[in-house]
């Protein structure tokens, strides 16, 4: 029921009426005691929805905590197992690292050994090289003066 309001209360008809405003007046009211009820019956039957939804799923999340329990367990011992295989592995590896160091060092004083003998014999021949060019530079002035001479 609509109410319109036209200027000042006295205007309206409908709101002057005392009568028609105790109606009114009482028939929102039901309507709200009826709204009222309806709701709090929506409310009671969600509640035992839920409760009997709870009362269902128990058993099933009880299986479920069962099934992670064992899960974690299994886990926890992939772990325990796959962290002896990271060590096991690790100290194979060091053991490799260690070998390898000592043969790089190794093969480091080799290659040491080997270039001071290359740069050894360089030098050697280096200094052949001098000897044998001196001797010949002495042989072509020689030869040099006696062209000269006989010249």
């Amino acid at each position: 029921m609509a109410i319109a309001a036209e200027g000042p209360a006295g205007a309206n008809p409908d709101i002057a009426d005392p009568a028609r405003l105790g109606a009114v007046n009482r028939h929102l009211e039901a309507t709200i005691r009826s709204l009222r009820t309806t709701l709090e019956n929506e409310r009671a039957r969600g509640e035992a929805a839920v409760q009997a939804a709870h009362a269902e799923r128990t058993g099933e999340i009880a299986a479920l905590k069962a099934t992670i329990n064992a899960m974690r367990g299994r886990l926890e011992q992939g772990q325990t197992t796959a962290d002896a295989a990271i060590q096991s592995a690790r100290a194979v590896a060091n053991g490799e690292i260690a070998e390898l160091r000592a043969m790089i060092v190794a093969l480091r004083a080799a290659l040491e050994v080997e270039r001071a003998a290359r740069h050894n014999e360089a030098q050697a021949r280096e200094r052949t090289f001098e000897q044998e060019r001196a001797m010949l530079e002495d042989q072509i002035r020689v030869l040099r003066g006696k062209l000269e001479a006989a010249s």
